[in-house]
């Protein structure tokens, strides 16, 4: 099978199962549904845009990817991406962009810049995904804290 038929139908394949009626109804009651849709969109336009185009688009592509994803991981905007529809088709939008504009502009970056890329990007991970374990309701107001309790 072709590498690039492949990329296809997995890029294809992540927007599907995370952008339907059934997964955005699940957002709603929980919040992993949603924190997984923003991987996989982010993910799905680093694919589409690093395998498939293979050039860079906009001179600065990996700013505007890294500032989309802050964007969006800021509890404020978080919290409202969750709790109403047409903000998280925004969201769902400009993070599919956001990726497709980093994953253009990695071709360009050399070897320890993708390393500091992904670092950064683990430890912002870990920090946010701390402040919601411990404190859910300064982060979010739509999940019940119970129910963040893992």
């Amino acid at each position: 099978m072709n590498k690039s038929f492949f990329i296809i139908i997995l890029s294809i394949f992540l927007i599907i199962i995370t952008v339907n009626p059934f997964t955005e109804e699940l957002m709603y009651n929980n919040p992993i549904p949603y924190m997984l849709a923003h991987y996989s969109l982010f993910a799905s336009g680093i694919l589409l845009s690093y395998y498939i185009l293979k050039r860079e688009i906009l001179r600065g592509g990996v700013f505007i990817g890294i500032i989309v994803a802050l964007i969006w991981h800021y509890p404020f905007f978080f919290d409202m991406g969750a709790r109403i529809l047409w903000i998280r088709i925004i969201e769902e939008i400009t993070l599919f962009l956001g990726g497709f504009m980093l994953g253009s502009s990695l071709q360009k970056l050399k070897k320890n810049y993708k390393i500091l890329l992904l670092v950064l990007w683990m430890i912002g991970d870990t920090f946010l995904s701390s402040v919601l374990m411990i404190n859910p309701s300064s982060y979010t107001t739509i999940y019940n804290a119970q129910e963040l309790e893992y």
